[in-house]
């Protein structure tokens, strides 16, 4: 019997430094041994910046945010979006430090759009929706050409939460459900959270940052990953000069190297 190669699955969610919203292309190269699920083809594709898909609420394909687009048309019409501009994400150079400390294949599942508050990735929403068609059906494919081995979801979220003064419990139940809810419906082993920064650079802020950390250290269905993107806002050339608080490309690579490193060191020992 030949034996299937093994892949981990790693999903990833949230809103507007998830999708990506930075300032240029910084780097194209395919990441090795990668590869992105695009759930519009069916497809696995090697992957490389820019990622994502724009889909729209009855699940078309959509158009990707561009200069001179109408950002509220843009998020009327689209339940999950690519990195704007056609501009570089986090997710291929967090999966270049997670495969440092795996041999197997990894599969990236980007479902991530600006402006979402957690509410908007509830069960029973549209938000979640298409994390469970996305997700499944990457899990589904994958599982025709691999053995899969684990399945991870990434989370950089909670800006939004902040504007709208969510407080610290609020989030914290609501982050409880939305893991309990993918670790039943997906198999996902662990919750992944990328520390929010300081988008409102007040308490409103504080109140999403301790809810996720709180979060990480009481219930063991969640990983802190890395709490930098606090102090990555003080670091001019991490930041989009052209976004107020969004990262830049070096910002989100910086973010993918140290997140992916730490979700890789979890999970293949080096804890």
């Amino acid at each position: 019997m030949i034996m299937k190669e093994k892949t981990d699955i790693l999903i990833f969610g949230g809103q507007s430094n998830m999708q990506g919203q930075t300032e240029c292309l910084s780097e194209t190269e395919t990441v090795s041994n990668a590869y992105e699920y695009k759930w519009l083809t069916n497809k696995f594709m090697p992957l490389k910046n820019p990622v994502g898909e724009d889909i729209t609420y009855d699940y078309k394909a959509g158009y990707y945010f561009d200069k001179g687009k109408d950002s509220s048309e843009w998020l009327a019409k689209h339940v999950t979006g690519s990195s704007c501009y056609g501009h570089t994400n986090l997710v291929p150079q967090f999966c270049r430090s997670y495969l440092k400390h795996s041999r197997n294949k990894v599969i990236a599942v980007h479902i991530a759009k600006g402006s979402t508050v957690i509410n908007q990735w509830l069960p029973e929403t549209d938000g979640y929706g298409i994390i469970l068609k996305k997700a499944s059906g990457a899990i589904e494919k994958a599982k025709e050409e691999y053995t899969v081995n684990r399945i991870f979801f990434v989370w950089l979220q909670g800006e939004s939460d902040a504007i709208a003064a969510t407080s610290k419990e609020d989030y914290k139940e609501r982050l409880t459900i939305l893991g309990d809810a993918l670790k039943k419906d997906l198999g996902v082993e662990k919750f992944g959270i990328i520390r929010v920064g300081i988008f409102t650079q007040d308490s409103r802020d504080d109140e999403i940052i301790t809810a996720q950390s709180e979060i990480c250290e009481e219930n063991s269905g969640f990983l802190m990953l890395t709490e930098k993107a606090k102090s990555f806002f003080e670091i001019k050339e991490y930041m989009n000069p052209y976004a107020h608080g969004h990262f830049g490309a070096k910002g989100l690579e910086a973010l993918g190297a140290l997140s992916g490193d730490a979700l890789g060191r979890y999970a293949y020992g080096n804890k």
